[in-house]
């Protein structure tokens, strides 16, 4: 391992569609890095060929990054998926809102989503259609209409059926890089852990401790070698049939949000050597001595919902690929890291300044079941984010980027940070500004956060292996002072270079400063598409439930229009109050 280059990691938690932020997270530093790459793949030709640098290149640092895991969740799951699949191919950031297509994975997949820009019609719109139960015979598969979200997976994956071969990955990309993604099989998976009590005649059996584990990690390699891999990671090649077929399964698992959208069946494509395999790392067991995991099938099939419900951000996991490829050495001068991005993080309230009240789970007691409901949904997803694996807790660099919008030092925006975050996390699918000030967020926040806190100390006397031949001019540049000390970045961002000599390096700048709002009259637009749903559900419920019995089936008819309205009515009243509470309402 070269001992001037940083290994990275980079998990991504779950967010539904704030999934943009992370996307423009992910943007701006593979712009960031290509364009650091560019600079030294031109400096050390110079440097082999004994020609001189510019005083420009002299500012570059030589060390390198690699990335070494992409781990995530539910949309973080497929943000690093459409991530990955972005270096198959030729990479343009975009740095400017469109409305029109641009080649992008990240751009194209979480801000355009599956509008129809020509008709004026929203993803949101198009989840209230009811063809996907229309005539199925299983019945209602969610709340919403995933078939929109099929679509944004199945265009990504387009380019991979057209082209037999892609683009070169670049040379900071591992060339070993993981892929993890969360699943959580409502199928559990038997295991136990034997005790060793004495036994006798009386007693020949101790029974074991009994559990079943219901999270799943899709754990791809792309350097997957047949033989030695084989039911220890699953293959990464997008163009491979049966490869890419399994890589759209999974990024559309790991985002099918509990009932809001449609659950997915892994039939035949997961080898019970793989989950057990799968589930000794996850409970980081070298071996399985006094585990007793039990699968006795060809295959393990099962439905998944969304990775987030299990585990909302792999942090652990994410670590144990960095442990296996650089066990860590010096904790002051560390040379691996994990960079988390949380668009939801929860130790602080996001929403500030104005604290903003849920609208369902507002009251600190719970006194009736319709209360405890969905308080008892959140206090699950709350459990989960609590991380047992011991790797979560030891002393690696680990840095978080997570939404906020500063009006100056000290004091932020008037406003929540993130718009995506309204309605519980779905409400980027209604509108589209939402989305694009939320990816721009991401870059603007990635920049900032390059520049000034994704650092290392430098200590001339005593530099870190990283900055051990850097040049003052680099240091003079890029170096941030703070508490008598010298930071200098992991990954420096070239653009600082200019926009600091052209007075553009404010960080309180923000490409898109106003925060965006949704019209009054698009609750108008949509309530019948709403209704029409609602009303499909409650009839096609009715019909599969009372299909013998008329008399109930005729009764129950009756009360379904009534029943429809009030549905509708609620869903609308709630959907306004976040807006309005979130000071979104126009």
């Amino acid at each position: 391992m070269n001992s001037k280059t940083f290994n990275l990691g980079i998990t991504m938690a779950g967010a539904v569609s704030a999934g943009a932020y992370t996307a423009g997270f992910m943007d701006y530093l593979i712009e960031v890095l290509n364009n650091w790459e560019e600079q030294k793949i031109s400096i050390r030709k110079k440097l082999k060929d004994n020609k001189p640098l510019i005083e420009f290149e002299k500012k570059i640092p030589l060390h390198d990054v690699s990335i070494e895991a992409l781990g995530g969740a539910s949309a973080g799951g497929m943000v690093s998926m459409i991530t990955a699949l972005s270096f198959y191919k030729s990479f343009k950031p975009v740095d400017i809102p469109t409305d029109q297509k641009t080649g992008n994975f990240l751009y194209d997949s979480w801000v355009l989503l599956n509008d129809d820009i020509a008709k004026n019609i929203t993803t949101f719109e198009k989840m209230l259609s009811t063809d996907d139960f229309d005539n199925n015979p299983e019945g209602i598969p969610s709340l919403l209409n995933s078939k929109s979200i099929d679509s944004i997976a199945d265009k990504v994956f387009e380019f991979f059926e057209e082209n037999s071969s892609g683009e070169i990955m670049p040379s900071y990309i591992s060339k070993d890089l993981r892929i993890l993604l969360t699943l959580c099989s409502l199928r559990g998976i038997p295991f136990e852990l034997n005790f060793k009590n004495f036994s006798s005649a009386n007693f020949p059996h101790t029974p074991g401790h009994r559990m079943n584990e219901h999270m799943i990690v899709a754990h791809f390699k792309v350097d997957h070698n047949n033989k030695t891999d084989q039911n220890f990671y699953l293959n990464f090649d997008p163009f491979s049939q049966e490869s890419r077929d399994l890589l759209k399964l999974c990024t559309k698992a790991t985002g099918a949000f509990p009932l809001g959208l449609a659950a997915r069946n892994f039939e035949g494509v997961l080898s019970p050597e793989y989950v057990k395999n799968c589930i000794l790392r996850n409970l980081e067991i070298d071996n399985k001595k006094g585990i007793d995991i039990k699968i006795n099938d060809p295959s393990f099939d099962f439905t998944c919902i969304d990775g987030g419900t299990i585990n909302n951000e792999p942090y652990s996991e994410v670590v144990q690929v960095l442990e296996s490829k650089r066990p860590e050495g010096d904790p002051k001068k560390p040379m691996s890291g994990v960079i988390m991005v949380d668009p939801f993080p929860n130790f602080y309230n996001q929403d500030e300044p104005g604290e903003v009240e849920n609208p369902i789970t507002s009251s600190l007691f719970q006194n009736n079941i319709w209360k405890v409901i969905p308080k008892a949904y959140t206090t699950f997803r709350e459990q989960v984010r609590v991380k047992h694996a011991g790797s979560f807790y030891k002393d690696y660099l680990r840095l978080l980027i997570f939404p906020v919008k500063w009006e100056q030092i000290g004091v932020l925006k008037d406003h929540p940070p993130i718009s995506c975050a309204s309605l519980g996390g779905f409400g980027g699918f209604l509108n589209r500004e939402f989305r694009k000030h939320d990816f721009f967020l991401g870059r603007d926040n990635a920049r900032n956060f390059l520049r000034a806190y994704c650092m290392l100390e430098y200590e001339p006397e005593n530099p870190h292996p990283l900055f051990q031949d850097i040049d003052q001019s680099s240091v003079e540049i890029f170096g941030k002072r703070t508490e008598g000390k010298t930071f200098l970045p992991i990954i420096p961002d070239i653009n600082f270079i200019e926009d600091k000599a052209n007075g553009q390096s404010n960080p309180f700048k923000y490409t898109v400063e106003d925060f965006p709002k949704i019209d009054n009259s698009y609750f108008d637009k949509i309530k019948p598409a709403l209704s029409r749903r609602v009303k499909k559900m409650l009839t096609h419920e009715i019909n599969k439930y009372f299909e013998n019995k008329w008399l109930f089936r005729n009764a129950s008819k009756v009360f379904r229009g009534l029943i429809t309205k009030r549905i509708t009515s609620y869903v609308i009243k709630t959907m306004k109050k976040d807006f309005q509470n979130r000071k979104m309402l126009d």
